[in-house]
């Protein structure tokens, strides 16, 4: 359970030396644009790379999977090195463990996954710079942008230290997700094959 919530909730790499604050108005333009990228975004479809650090192991983890979004369905699969998944669709979560197990969640009853929800899609339709949920700062270096999110409630903050966006080659949507534990432990996701806008029928949201 808990690889999969680090794996949803993460997409990012660490900054580079070069990475500069962004101003008022850099920042303004940055967040018009990826609102308007998402509203031509009708979907996406990506493989991914997620690597995980922990301060007691003494080598990072990776895992390998595909990541699936469209109107209020996303899905997020762990293909290697084990299966598992979790399927957000409206207001149920829906987990897949690596047994097989299938579980339902109703969101409005759980406020945790909610905002794990709320972070995810919020990453896609353009509502994620919500800065009554986070503090958030813009950085850039060259093409690449970042967005750093700090998390404002208690009960997010208690599990999340810091969730990183990151947006290359001047495109609008996230390549990379970086997310920080409260133990500093991290993962970061990476974004490979990325399409937007393809054909995806719903078969293609089923655990």
């Amino acid at each position: 359970m808990k690889n999969i919530v680090l794996g949803l909730i993460c997409l990012v790499s660490s900054f580079a030396i070069a990475q500069t604050k962004m101003t008022t108005t850099e920042a303004a333009a940055f967040k018009k644009e990826v609102q308007s990228e998402a509203g031509k975004t009708t979907s996406i479809t990506a493989d991914f790379e997620e690597t995980k650090h922990v301060s007691v192991l003494k080598n990072a983890s990776t895992s390998t999977g595909i990541f699936r979004f469209k109107g209020e369905k996303l899905l997020w699969q762990y293909n290697a090195p084990k299966k598992s998944a979790m399927l957000f669709n409206k207001q149920n979560l829906k987990i897949k463990s690596e047994k097989g197990k299938i579980s339902t969640i109703d969101l409005n009853k759980n406020k945790r996954f909610k905002q794990l929800q709320q972070l995810m899609m919020g990453s896609y339709t353009g509502n994620l710079f919500d800065e009554t949920s986070f503090d958030i700062t813009y950085f850039k270096n060259g093409t690449t942008r970042f967005a750093v999110l700090k998390p404002k409630s208690k009960d997010m903050s208690k599990h999340i230290k810091e969730v990183t966006l990151t947006f290359k080659n001047n495109e609008g949507t996230v390549s990379e997700i970086k997310i920080v534990e409260s133990s500093n432990d991290y993962s970061v996701i990476k974004l490979k094959n990325k399409k937007l806008n393809t054909a995806l029928s719903d078969s293609v949201f089923q655990l």
